[in-house]
């Protein structure tokens, strides 16, 4: 498989175009590829040229001529960008997948990309952060891993045991990274040594909330059981209420203000870096220059 499309691929679809079932070129996480679909819908994002497409090039003709093929390869550059987006080709030897979907913040599932937003990066530097749940795997038929590209990129490697369900890289914000990994059962987690400070501090933020978890005792439908069941917890259960009210104070109040503090000091350590530049700092921030103007004068509390 390749990273753009080539005059083999083309002859490989209008080959394979004859026999039964859709027939097209198609990107997956191995790049592209010629893939007949029997019964189902090509994935229309994912997919650039199909046999009706190479077909209509030739009209009347019995093969695809050469320049059947540089007409179809001009009509769109179908070279895979890499996290940059710089239209550049892995190096002898480089380790690589492609970045086909990606998580929608809203409904927390992933959907796939159009082609032309798709990017390639290199494994061989990318770190695995969660591993996959064998569980939930067994249990839902679905499972992923979670990674981070040397870039920062966050990805899931998403698995499925449904045929109508490719594996796939899926890239995710950082929040939502931190989110999985906040939720995750602490088995699942990579070398400690190893982990990104996001991920770090997700999983600190998990103590907190372990240490300050309470449920109240089950007595089952039985209100005078329930009544004695509370009566007998009652002394540690004001102690945790008045642990969770104490530190959730400190949290809202002194926690956030001094990791806002933090975030400010960084924000002004790239903005200075970069010559005091805000428009160059805050792309390299990952946001806009105005956030970046409105973080540096924000009043120290």
């Amino acid at each position: 498989m390749t990273l753009t499309i080539t005059a083999e691929l083309l002859a490989e679809l209008f080959e394979r175009g004859n026999r039964h079932g859709e027939t097209a070129i198609v990107l997956g996480k191995d790049g592209w590829d010629c893939h007949v679909h029997h019964g189902r819908r090509l994935p229309e994002e994912l997919t650039a040229l199909t046999w009706e497409d190479a077909s209509d090039s030739i009209g009347d003709e019995d093969e695809l001529d050469d320049e059947a093929v540089r007409a179809l390869l001009a009509t769109a550059d179908y070279s895979i960008p890499d996290e940059e987006g710089q239209r550049t080709l892995p190096g002898d030897g480089v380790e690589w997948a492609v970045i086909t979907s990606a998580v929608d913040d809203d409904t927390s599932t992933a959907e796939g990309l159009p082609w032309q937003e798709a990017r390639w990066f290199d494994l061989g530097t990318t770190r695995r952060v969660l591993d996959q749940d064998d569980e939930a795997l067994r249990e839902e038929r679905r499972a992923f891993s979670l990674w981070v590209t040397q870039r920062g990129q966050w990805l899931l490697s998403t698995t499925s045991q449904y045929a109508s369900e490719p594996d796939q890289w899926v890239q995710c914000t950082a929040q939502h990274a931190a989110l999985l990994i906040y939720r995750a059962h602490g088995s699942l987690l990579a070398d400690e040594a190893e982990l990104p400070l996001v991920a770090r501090a997700a999983r600190a933020a998990r103590d907190l909330t372990d240490m300050l978890a309470f449920e109240g005792p089950d007595a089952g439908p039985d209100p005078e059981r329930q009544a004695s069941a509370c009566w007998k917890a009652r002394d540690v259960a004001t102690e945790y209420e008045h642990a969770t009210r104490v530190i959730g104070t400190l949290v809202r109040e002194t926690v956030q203000r001094e990791i806002r503090d933090s975030r400010r000091n960084a924000a002004k350590t790239v903005y200075r870096a970069y010559d005091d530049n805000a428009t160059t700092a805050a792309s390299a921030l990952g946001y806009s220059r105005r956030t970046l103007n409105e973080l540096l004068q924000a009043p120290v509390v």
